[in-house]
């Protein structure tokens, strides 16, 4: 009995995946270092853009990312 030939074993490869999940808990830590902390994944994200899809949730994302990624000679 012949064996059945994956015709695209790249595309089943994907398909098999599991969404892996990296939970960070940051313990003793004071507002401006998680701050800079949100930033500096926020960072490795956006280098790593190229090669994979990668997702940050936290809370205050949003305001932390707006704040951090302002120009020195931006307003509000």
């Amino acid at each position: 009995m012949a064996k059945a030939v994956d015709i695209s074993p790249i595309l089943t490869y994907i398909y098999r995946m599991k969404e892996k999940e990296i939970i960070i808990k940051p313990r003793s830590i004071t507002a401006k270092q998680y701050s800079t902390l949100i930033l500096e994944l926020n960072m490795i994200i956006e280098a790593w853009k190229p090669y994979a899809k990668l997702e940050l949730k936290a809370p205050g994302l949003k305001k932390i990312l707006g704040w951090g990624q302002k120009r020195h000679d931006e307003k509000n």
